[in-house]
């Protein structure tokens, strides 16, 4: 059974990032192990602090992904920013049955995409934006329909 866990300044828990980072599968190579877990512990930080909300994909218990989101504005326009995405290294890449046959990736970009339009039916919101961290996840962006903004590295898409 798929199921969204959100958490925000509310709904939070004692020691959030160390129960998620024991609940994916994360890299295998040191370094970047290390920068995924700073990154999550940044998130869980920021989800106490009312500066973001994280929603995170389980399947049968198991987490798949999370991704968070807060509001920013680019270039004067109202838009819905991701501050990170994560897949569980078991899950990347992967087409699975029970997302509608769509990727991890994609199934936690439609999940804002989707948040993003309830927002827009309420107030001003023109671009879900995001930065990636390096080029081969600038070519994963664009994959799934981000545009480059400009040079500074910010991608975009129109809702």
């Amino acid at each position: 059974m798929i199921e969204i866990k959100k958490y925000n300044s509310i709904t939070t828990e004692y020691q959030l990032s160390k129960k998620i980072i024991a609940s994916l599968e994360l890299s295998d190579l040191f370094e970047q192990k290390h920068r995924e877990t700073l990154f999550i512990e940044d998130i869980c930080k920021r989800v106490k602090k009312s500066k973001t909300v994280l929603y995170v994909l389980k399947k049968d218990n198991e987490n798949l992904g999370l991704i968070s989101i807060s509001s920013t504005s680019i270039e004067d326009f109202p838009a819905l920013q991701i501050d990170f995405l994560f897949v569980s290294k078991k899950y990347r890449g992967l087409v699975l049955e029970d997302l509608d046959n769509v990727k991890t990736s994609e199934y936690l970009i439609e999940l804002v995409i989707s948040i993003a339009k309830n927002i827009q039916e309420n107030i001003g919101l023109k671009y879900i934006v995001l930065l990636p961290d390096n080029k081969d996840l600038e070519k994963i962006y664009k994959e799934l329909n981000f545009n480059k903004l400009n040079k500074t590295g910010w991608m975009f898409i129109s809702i």
